[in-house]
């Protein structure tokens, strides 16, 4: 639940503009709406803060202006000063909202439990923010942000279940975002394909339950397209119709589902990518098995779960921060789509 409202200033409760008159003098454009806003979240209950890194004349009027419980001007560390806002007051960071829209606000959007920016905000703003809102800053956004918190704080109300499971979501992004070596290996991944292609190779993926229909949804994008019109690439989703699991599953076993498939369809030099949320799907992991010792090269699409035995039971192993099968799809979903698309825009052009 959101306590602590964080504003920037610039860009925020201002429009971004300066008009300059004929002696040089600086002046800001506010919106009423917005002036109203903020006193509005003040009488709601809302603690309200303010971090700006200007050091101006016209900051001494929004210092005066409003009801803070903290004010700091001319600063530009302002992540650092946000945690000395969550030490004095008490409040988890999960409990602030922090709106900006400019360089300095990127680290403390990511910071707070909260981030919003206004429509126009810089693009690193807007990657940041959890939330984009739909006006611009000095032109009645936050008024938005009103109706966003009373939404968001309100645990009865199906648009804090959105907001939670959209937190969820976010997270897993970000947190994929920062780490290169993961990033390096999924865009790896796709440089791998595209020599597979071009060598006439082929593609298999294999999956169990939700991650079946992965697989069948990744495939197609290379068999049809994803932006652009071009030849049908070689890729396969592996069987896991009734005919083929009650067959392979009765002459053999349900862990030879997929590798049964292998041995019929796939070639030295070819890629199989097995999805599999918990990385514990025996018939995924003996296809994975069979592929190494067949020198196919094989990834595992997993999720963020540790287990030693899967050191080295493929050639990628990339791990979705996560332990939330949903989420772990989702994303599943994201890689598949990001590789298919790279692998379209090298070997063929376009987007």
């Amino acid at each position: 639940m959101i306590e602590l409202i964080v504003f920037d200033i610039d860009g925020v409760i201002t429009d971004g503009s300066v008009i300059i008159d004929h002696r040089g003098n600086e002046q800001k454009q506010v919106n009423l709406k917005d002036i109203d806003a903020i006193f509005e979240l003040y009488r709601r209950g809302y603690k309200i803060a303010a971090i700006t890194g200007e050091d101006t004349d016209i900051v001494d009027y929004f210092e005066k202006r409003f009801p803070w419980k903290y004010f700091y001007r001319g600063n530009k560390t302002k992540k650092e000063t946000m945690q000395q806002i969550e030490q004095s007051t008490g409040i988890d960071r999960a409990n602030i909202c922090y709106i900006g829209d400019g360089k300095y606000d990127v680290e403390p959007l990511t910071y707070a439990g909260l981030g919003i920016c206004p429509a126009n905000a810089i693009d690193r703003a807007k990657s940041a923010a959890d939330i984009i809102l739909q006006n611009d800053g000095g032109k009645g956004c936050i008024w938005e942000l009103i109706s966003i918190l009373e939404k968001y704080n309100d645990e009865n109300c199906a648009h804090n279940y959105f907001f939670r499971r959209l937190d969820e979501h976010l997270n897993i992004f970000k947190k994929m975002a920062s780490n290169q070596q993961m990033t390096d290996a999924i865009m790896s991944i796709g440089d791998k394909i595209i020599e597979i292609f071009k060598s006439n190779g082929g593609v298999y993926l294999c999956g169990n339950g939700g991650s079946a229909a992965d697989a069948q949804h990744i495939a197609t994008e290379f068999i049809s397209r994803f932006y652009k019109e071009r030849p049908g690439l070689n890729a396969e989703a592996l069987s896991v119709n009734s005919s083929t699991l009650t067959a392979i599953g009765n002459d053999y076993s349900f862990e030879r589902v997929f590798v049964r498939q292998l041995e019929a369809k796939a070639l030295r030099g070819d890629m199989v990518i097995g999805i599999s949320t918990s990385g514990t799907s025996k018939n995924i992991l003996e296809a994975l098995r069979y592929a190494k010792k067949n020198e196919i090269v094989s990834v595992l699409l997993m999720g963020g779960f540790d287990d030693p035995e899967l050191e080295g039971i493929a050639d990628y192993i990339i791990k979705v921060p996560s332990l939330i099968t949903p989420r772990i799809q989702e994303t599943h979903i994201f890689i598949g789509h990001v590789i298919a698309e790279y692998v379209e825009h090298k070997m063929f052009g376009g987007k």
